[in-house]
């Protein structure tokens, strides 16, 4: 599992005399990046084409485990709203009395 997201994009080289450089077309790539936030910036990390696959299943697992914590947030949430509902109730109608 891998937090965080994963691109497609393409690059120029480190050689100026490179075409790809001049022309966009020939731009490298298309290259996987898989990229976070760390200490308030943005990183990346190379997914080298040999493990593309297990960087993709890595990061779908990420995308369950957030929906699924999600998912559970919710219920808790509304749990709680019930809960602190049912207690201001109570503590009017103690206060009535």
């Amino acid at each position: 599992m891998l937090q965080g997201g994963l691109s497609s994009t393409t690059r120029t080289c480190g050689k100026p005399a490179c075409s790809c450089h001049t022309d966009p077309s020939r731009r490298h790539g298309p290259n996987l990046y898989f990229t976070w936030r760390e200490n308030g910036k943005s990183q990346s990390l190379y997914v080298a084409p040999e493990h593309g696959e297990e960087a993709r299943t890595a990061q779908a697992a990420w995308a369950r485990f957030w929906d699924i914590g999600r998912q559970i947030a919710a219920l808790n949430r509304e749990q709680l709203k019930k809960r602190w509902t049912r207690d201001r109730r109570k503590a009017a109608a103690r206060s009535r009395s």
